[in-house]
């Protein structure tokens, strides 16, 4: 008997976000956001070019609290992740569906934005406080 296991694709977008991430912890403690992206294809030579399309945009742990902690409406971003249809009926009893992108890498996309990252060093933590009198004065 032979078992394959299969990985989703991954896809690459780039586009901007249609509103602020929004930050929200799950109730194992595990923080996640999700946001919307809008992708503008482009053609070269098309008379006229496609419309935008919509993407919900999820993210989790780390790299959710990053996201939110950098990213606000309007940023262009380049996402790395696959592609999940989520399907679900509506107030008025309609099956919609919309298509969501789970991020595995977000980037700010450079081209259009000059990089506010910083590289941080850990703070070294400083020696335990003395306790007793002996530690402040050494043995007698």
């Amino acid at each position: 008997m032979t078992t394959t296991t299969t990985t989703p694709p991954t896809t690459g977008l780039v586009g901007n976000l249609t509103d602020d991430p929004i930050l929200q912890f799950g109730k194992s403690g595990t923080a996640w956001m999700k946001a919307r992206i809008s992708v503008k294809p482009y053609v070269p030579g098309a008379a006229v070019q496609p419309d935008a399309e919509f993407f919900d945009l999820v993210a989790f742990g780390s790299l959710a609290e990053h996201v939110c902690e950098t990213c606000n409406k309007g940023d262009r971003l380049v996402v790395s992740g696959r592609l999940e249809d989520d399907t679900w009926t509506g107030r008025d009893g309609s099956e919609r569906t919309t298509t969501k992108l789970i991020a595995d890498a977000i980037g700010l996309d450079l081209r259009f934005a000059g990089s506010g990252a910083t590289r941080t060093t850990p703070t070294p933590t400083p020696p335990p406080a003395p306790t007793g009198i002996t530690e402040l004065v050494g043995p007698a």
